[in-house]
C-alpha cells in the first residue's frame, strides 16, 4: 500500500514535477481515484499528488495497471479547457515517475465541493458537461484494452460471475439475484448505439460545485470505451434519482443541458428509459459480485437496493 511521506520526501516528489516549494500538505478524501491523494500547496499553486499502487490482473480481469492509468491520464490531458483533473508532466518527461513504494502522478487541484444533492440548475450543468465530454472524448483515439469495461455484460460474463454472485449471506441480498440478471438482461445497450470514452461514474462524490456552477468532474478510474447511453443512465441514477423514484424536474434538466451540447439519435432516445434501468440494475449486479471477496461491504449494497430498485421497478411498469 502507499504510504503518507514525509515533507522532505513531497519537496523531492515537487522538485522533480517542478510545482515549487511545497507550502502545505493535506490528504485528500474526495474522489480522484483509487490511490491515495493528497492536496499540496506550493509557491507554483495548488496541485494534487497520488501515489498509484498496481494490480495488473485478478482472476483474469485486469484491475488497474501502468498502461491504464497512461490511458486515463492521456483522455484527461486530451480533454483541453474542460473541468476535469490535467496532469504535469515531470522532469524525465513522464506523467507517471516511480518513487520509493509507489508510482507517482501530479495533477491540479480543481477547487468546489461535492454536494449531498443537486438542483434543477446543477442538473443541467452537469448534463452539458457531460455532452460535451461525449463530443470531445470521441475523437480520443487511442487502444483502451487495457481498460477493465465494467459493465460490459454478455451472456459469457455473466456466466461467469453469477456463480459469484449467487454466495450471498444476507437473505435480501439473495433473494434479488435472478431480477437482477434479469434487469440487465433485458436493458442492456444493443451494438447500434453510438460509442466512445465514458467515465460511469458521475455521482455526487465525483462532482465539484461551486454554488450551482459545475467547476470539475473527477475521479475517471473507471473510464472506457463503451455506449454513450451507459454514462447517461448512470448520471441520472445518481442525481436525479430521490426518495425511491425518479425526479421528472431533474432529470428534464439534466437531458435539456445535456442535448444543448449532443444531440440523441434515434436509437439513443429510444433507449434513454433503458439506460436508466440498466445504470440501476448493472451498478447492483457488481456489487453483489464484489461481497463475496469483501471488496464491497453489505451494508452499502443494502443502501444501494433499498435507494434505487424501487426506482427501477416504477420504470419498468410505465410504457416504452
Amino acid at each position: 500500500m502507499a504510504r503518507f511521506y514525509i515533507k522532505k520526501e513531497y519537496q523531492s516528489i515537487a522538485d522533480l514535477y517542478n510545482i515549487g516549494y511545497i507550502k502545505n500538505i493535506s490528504s485528500l478524501h474526495r474522489g480522484y481515484g483509487g490511490s491515495a491523494k493528497y492536496r499540496v500547496v506550493t509557491s507554483k499553486g495548488k496541485f494534487i499528488i497520488s501515489m498509484n499502487v498496481f494490480f495488473d490482473k485478478k482472476d483474469g480481469i485486469i484491475i488497474r495497471s501502468k498502461e491504464s492509468l497512461q490511458c486515463e491520464i492521456d483522455l484527461l490531458n486530451f480533454l483541453k479547457g474542460m473541468p476535469v483533473p490535467h496532469f504535469k508532466v515531470s522532469l524525465n518527461k513522464n506523467y507517471i515517475e516511480k518513487f520509493k513504494d509507489s508510482w507517482i502522478t501530479v495533477c491540479n487541484f480543481i477547487p468546489g465541493h461535492t454536494p449531498n444533492k443537486i438542483n434543477s440548475h446543477m442538473a443541467y450543468e452537469l448534463g452539458k458537461f457531460l455532452g460535451e465530454f461525449h463530443i470531445r472524448s470521441k475523437k480520443f483515439y487511442r487502444n483502451l484494452d487495457s481498460r477493465r469495461k465494467f459493465y460490459d455484460f454478455n451472456n459469457n460474463i455473466l456466466r461467469q460471475m453469477k456463480s459469484q454472485v449467487k454466495k450471498q449471506t444476507n437473505k435480501i441480498l439473495g433473494s434479488i439475484v435472478e431480477e437482477i440478471e434479469y434487469g440487465i438482461k433485458k436493458n442492456r445497450p444493443q451494438s447500434k448505439l453510438p460509442v466512445g470514452p465514458i467515465h460511469v461514474d458521475i455521482g455526487h462524490n465525483n462532482e465539484l460545485f461551486q454554488k450551482n456552477k459545475l467547476s470539475g468532474i473527477i475521479d475517471f478510474g473507471n473510464f472506457y470505451h463503451g455506449p454513450f447511453m451507459i454514462d447517461v443512465g448512470k448520471t441520472i441514477m445518481w442525481n436525479c434519482c430521490i426518495t425511491g423514484m425518479l425526479d421528472e424536474k431533474l432529470f428534464k434538466s439534466f437531458i435539456h443541458g445535456y442535448k444543448e451540447k449532443r444531440r440523441l439519435n434515434k436509437n439513443e432516445a429510444k433507449y434513454l428509459k433503458k439506460s436508466i434501468l440498466y445504470a440501476i440494475y448493472s451498478h447492483i449486479w457488481v456489487d453483489l459480485y464484489h461481497i463475496p471477496i469483501k471488496y464491497v461491504p453489505i451494508k452499502w449494497t443494502l443502501f444501494l437496493v433499498k435507494t434505487f430498485l424501487p426506482v427501477a421497478r416504477k420504470l419498468s411498469k410505465l410504457p416504452e
